[in-house]
């Protein structure tokens, strides 16, 4: 009988998750979009959850954690904020790609720089003017042979804390294809300008980072002289961040029920309205609807079969679906819903950023 209820370690680590995220992060989702940073006791929290750290099996090739579990996660951190969310899973993407697809020497150079007990940070920088219209076939950021190794040239926007980083994983175009290499924050030619001006996720303090003409050694590239699958990186990154989506949109949901079952508008209340109704309905099915796409992607990833369609597909419904609904949420609270003092509009700028970006998340 096929079944698809949770397992017992997933229901325990989603519940200690979600309460976590309930008591502690929640409560601090204002004060960081108003910083524009989220204090390094915070971030220290967030690593004390241990999720990235479950990723690094040091006697093992695969990932202890698996995708479905990281999706499970990262719904969790989304439901309390998206910018907890991608401050989370910014790193865990990084070291999911060097488990999975790193040379010896680069899980042993790099690993246990994140197993820790503080927030380390790091990011697959990917972003980039015009990639959401080109797609990763057609990147400028590009790396060239050179006597050392190779030559690295571009810039990447919208990088997660990327003034904190300690490595970028940078997807650059070689010999005409996508490649991947790890690029030391500090190294020559590397620049991190001044926070990104964006909408939402002001939390995560994004920036531009300029790589000019960034020499570097043979081992830079990931998987060295086998290299990657940068597909695969991509596919991970695409689900993590639609999960967060997929929590962010339980949070409107959850808000506006509760919302419209206390707010009276001509003797009843506003959840009794016909109209209202239905557009719950139609939130809680489309937030369901995601999910589910998101959960499919993760187990094919888990299960090593292409999953670039699934990926693709759950990115593009959850993006519009995200889109809809946090719009949904602001309005159920008429003019009230664009007002700072109202959770739903933090929401919606952080649905409408997350929305943009890639690489910024993974499972």
């Amino acid at each position: 009988m096929i079944s698809f209820e949770l397992t017992e370690e997933q229901e325990i680590a989603r519940s200690t998750v979600r309460e976590f995220a309930g008591q502690v992060l929640r409560p601090l989702a204002r004060q960081a979009d108003v910083d524009g940073r989220i204090d390094d006791e915070t971030l220290d929290q967030l690593w004390s959850l241990g999720i990235v750290q479950s990723m690094i099996d040091q006697d093992g090739d695969e990932p202890e954690q698996s995708a479905i579990l990281g999706a499970l996660l990262l719904e969790e951190l989304g439901w309390a904020d998206a910018a907890f969310g991608v401050a989370l899973a910014s790193p865990l993407g990084f070291v999911r790609a060097v488990k999975e697809q790193g040379s010896a020497a680069q899980k042993e150079a790099l690993l246990p720089q994140f197993a820790g007990d503080r927030y380390q940070a790091a990011a697959i920088a990917l972003t980039e003017p015009g990639l959401i219209a080109n797609g990763i076939d057609a990147l400028s950021t590009r790396a060239e042979a050179d006597p050392a190794g190779y030559r690295l040239s571009g810039a990447k926007i919208q990088v997660p804390l990327g003034g904190r980083c300690s490595h970028f994983l940078v997807i650059a175009e070689h010999d005409g294809k996508p490649d991947a290499f790890i690029v030391p924050r500090d190294a020559p030619g590397v620049t991190v300008d001044d926070g990104d001006r964006q909408v939402g996720l002001a939390g995560v303090a994004s920036v531009t980072v300029r790589f000019d003409d960034v020499v570097l050694g043979h081992e830079a590239r990931l998987g060295e002289n086998r290299g990657c699958d940068v597909q695969r990186i991509v596919d991970a990154a695409r689900v993590g961040a639609s999960s967060i989506l997929v929590g962010v949109c339980r949070g409107v949901y959850d808000h506006s029920v509760e919302y419209t079952k206390e707010r009276h508008v001509h003797g009843s209340a506003l959840a009794r309205k016909q109209s209202v109704a239905f557009r719950l309905v139609d939130m809680f099915v489309e937030t369901e609807a995601s999910r589910w796409m998101c959960w499919r992607a993760a187990t094919e990833i888990d299960k090593g079969e292409p999953a670039t369609r699934s990926a693709s597909l759950a990115q593009s419904y959850t993006r519009q679906q995200a889109t809809w609904i946090t719009d949904e949420g602001v309005q159920l609270m008429g003019g009230h819903g664009f007002m700072r003092a109202n959770p739903v509009e933090l929401w919606f700028r952080n649905a409408r950023t997350l929305s943009m970006l890639e690489g910024v998340a993974s499972v």
